[in-house]
């Protein structure tokens, strides 16, 4: 590398030519991507926590009265209340196990739902902050450019 003559202000012209050029044709009054458009910041979206899905599941999570005895009257609701109770004798534990689990499992989808709405909602607040500091500093390198 020593064998190579170097002249610095060949160099130094060469380079500031370059930024001319580029400065010349460098856009001005930039404006945002569609990666900022205003239909993704401002999209209309239902909550996922108010969901049909998930109210069904509040609605029917609970199956006590599914459980009840008979009330049917007569020869044949003895029958099906002494069938009930015998039923019941041994799978009452886990009909009762399987309903704490069902209302974990509802409050537990509930939770998320929230959670995935609170976040897309922190995410539209980000996506526009971070859109108004790229305009703010594209119109500083405009001014600087300018000036």
């Amino acid at each position: 590398m020593a064998d190579i003559p170097l002249d610095a202000q060949r160099v130094v012209d060469e380079l500031r030519a370059a930024r001319r050029e580029t400065a010349e044709a460098a856009p001005r009054n930039w404006t945002p991507s569609e990666l900022f458009d205003s239909a993704i910041t401002s999209a209309v979206r239902s909550p996922v926590h108010e969901n049909a899905h998930l109210g069904w599941m509040h609605q029917n999570w609970d199956v006590q009265e599914l459980l009840a005895p008979p009330r049917q009257k007569g020869i044949k609701g003895i029958i099906k209340r002494t069938i009930h109770r015998a039923v019941m004798a041994v799978f009452a534990p886990y009909f009762d196990r399987m309903q704490d689990y069902m209302g974990v499992n509802v409050r537990a989808v509930e939770t998320v739902s929230r959670r995935t709405d609170d976040n897309f909602t922190a995410q539209l607040r980000v996506m526009e902050a971070v859109r108004s500091d790229v305009i703010d500093f594209a119109h500083q390198l405009d001014e600087r450019g300018n000036g």
